[in-house]
């Protein structure tokens, strides 16, 4: 056990001799991998939020029924009936056309306009909240209350939240893309830096191989190099997510109290930071492996 942890010591002795060797080269390439990890996981913590703000904090997605202009008491009630019955029907409110008639007569604008009319031209309405206000759930509840007798038209109020949806879809595969982009960047980095370790060090290599040191014992500093440089893009770049929720948070301040929401952004969690560092790790990792494998190969 105690040969173990020497050699595992000695062997992230060297690793980290190697990365002082060439400060700027290294350096620059964790600034890299910080960046290829760093930027997805901000642009997700958009989406997410974004999304949970559409759902919790904005305006629920309702559906207005209007009457046909024809409709009766008896009418009126039979929709009433259905509503109430209807399972997919989370509430409803009903407004009658007098009703309505009387709101827009409390508006001093406009009312000359309303007493001018000979009779009431509103429909008896119905606002109604689904029990599922995603896009897709509003739209089936839509097409079914529309066939119902003396129904003129259903006007989905939530058809924002349609293109609400569409469009965080759209960022959230956008983000899918360019996280595999970067990851792949991440890899070919730490792959490249480790192959050149490997060459630099070819001739020191060869005599070790050739006195009996096992392909493990060879292999092993430079696993601790690759790691090392994941840990330190990992550990930047949740720095960054750090700073950059909490300039974000500054910025949207004066916009969350002009719209009376909370658009803040919480600071990252202990698990969203640990895994990106496993990410890190394992992407680290298995590129330094893969890299010494390939370029031991070669040199032997």
């Amino acid at each position: 056990m105690r040969a173990w942890i020497h050699q595992h010591g000695s062997a992230l002795r060297l690793a980290l001799r190697q990365l002082g060797r060439h400060p700027f080269a290294n350096l620059l390439a964790i600034l890299v991998i910080a960046f290829a990890l760093g930027l997805p996981a901000g642009l997700y913590r958009l989406v997410n939020t974004a999304s949970a703000l559409s759902h919790n904090s904005l305006h629920e997605p309702r559906l207005t029924l209007f009457m046909a202009a024809d409709a009766d008491a008896s009418a009126v009630r039979a929709v009433w009936d259905a509503l109430a019955s209807y399972r997919e029907v989370r509430e409803f409110r009903y407004i009658s056309n007098t009703d309505a008639l009387a709101e827009l007569k409390a508006n001093p604008a406009l009312t000359d306009a309303v007493n001018a009319l000979n009779r009431n031209p509103l429909p008896h309405t119905f606002v109604v909240r689904a029990r599922d206000p995603s896009p897709a759930g509003l739209e089936s509840l839509r097409l079914k209350i529309a066939s119902w007798n003396k129904v003129e038209r259903v006007q989905m109020d939530g058809e924002w939240a349609k293109r609400l949806a569409a469009l965080l879809e759209f960022v959230r595969h956008s983000t899918n893309g360019l996280a595999a982009t970067l990851a792949i960047a991440l890899i070919f980095i730490v792959f490249n830096t480790v192959r050149q370790q490997v060459l630099a060090a070819r001739e020191e290599i060869e005599v070790t191989h050739l006195i009996g040191a096992t392909s493990r014992y060879i292999r092993r500093p430079f696993l601790y190099f690759g790691l090392i440089q994941g840990l330190l893009g990992a550990t930047i770049a949740i720095l960054l997510l750090l700073l950059g929720t909490t300039l974000f948070n500054k910025e949207v301040l004066p916009l969350s109290a002009l719209f009376g929401l909370d658009l803040h952004l919480p600071l990252p969690a202990v698990a969203e930071c640990a895994l990106l560092g496993l990410v890190a790790v394992v992407l680290s990792w298995g590129a330094a492996f893969l890299s010494v494998f390939l370029t031991l190969k070669r040199i032997r």
